[in-house]
C-alpha cells in the first residue's frame, strides 16, 4: 500500500526535498509514498493546514523550516506549535537546515560545475568544509559566489547577472541532484532529518 504523505515547505524551490525523503524509506524496505506538497500561508500554521485540507488523510507529514538565526531548536519548537495548533496528531518529521537549505548545497563541487554547464572550468571555487558550512552566516550568498566562480573568470558583470538571474533555478537542480551520503553525512541538520525519518517510518510500519 502507498503511505500517503506531506509536505509543509516554504516555498516551491523546496519541493525536490521530497524526493530525498522518498530514498530514504527506499533504502530501508519501505513501501513508496505520494506526496502533496503545500507553500501557501503567511504562517507556518496556515501552510500546514492548508497542506491538511488537500487530503483526507496522511500516513506522515514532514515539515521544513531553515534555522536561519535562530538556530534548529527554536525552529523545532516553532514546527512543533504549528503542528499541534493544526489540530493534526500523526506522526511528523521537522527538517532544519542550519542555517539555510543552502549549507546542504555546498558540499558537492561536481553539482556545482555542472549546473552552470562548466564541468571541466577549474576556478578554485573555495568550497566549506561540513564543518564550517553550518557556521556560516548567509550560506546562500556564499552559494551565489560559489556558482559564479564556477562559471568561469571572463565577463564578470555579465556572469553575475546570469547568475542571478538563474539562480533560483540552480538551486532548485542542486536539491534535487542532492547526493545521499559523503558530506552530507557530517552535517548535524541532515543527520536529525534523516534519523527522524527512518524512525518516523519505523514507527508508521510497526
Amino acid at each position: 500500500m502507498v503511505m500517503q504523505c506531506l509536505l509543509v515547505c516554504e516555498g516551491s524551490l523546496d519541493a525536490p526535498l521530497v524526493s530525498h525523503i522518498q530514498r530514504l524509506p527506499g533504502g530501508y524496505g519501505y513501501r513508496p509514498a505520494d506526496f502533496n506538497i503545500s507553500t501557501d500561508g503567511r504562517r507556518l500554521v496556515d501552510k500546514v493546514r492548508n497542506g491538511l485540507d488537500l487530503a483526507p488523510h496522511y500516513d506522515l507529514i514532514f515539515v521544513h523550516r531553515d534555522a536561519d538565526r535562530g538556530g534548529a531548536d527554536a525552529r523545532f519548537r516553532e514546527m512543533t506549535a504549528a503542528v499541534q495548533q493544526s489540530g493534526y496528531s500523526g506522526i511528523w518529521v521537522g527538517i532544519a537546515p542550519v542555517r539555510m537549505t543552502e549549507a546542504w548545497l555546498l558540499l558537492n563541487e561536481t553539482d556545482i560545475r555542472n549546473v552552470v554547464r562548466k564541468p571541466y572550468q577549474r576556478t578554485p571555487l573555495n568550497l566549506p568544509t561540513p564543518a564550517e558550512a553550518e557556521r556560516m552566516a548567509n550560506p546562500k550568498a556564499e552559494l551565489e559566489s560559489a556558482l559564479m566562480r564556477a562559471s568561469g573568470e571572463r565577463g564578470r558583470r555579465r556572469r553575475e547577472v546570469q547568475v542571478q538571474r538563474e539562480l533560483p533555478e540552480l538551486r532548485r537542480q542542486l536539491l534535487e541532484n542532492l547526493p545521499i551520503g559523503g558530506p552530507l553525512e557530517q552535517l548535524a541538520s541532515w543527520v536529525r532529518f534523516r534519523d527522524d525519518t527512518i524512525a518516523a517510518l519505523r514507527e508508521l510500519n510497526g
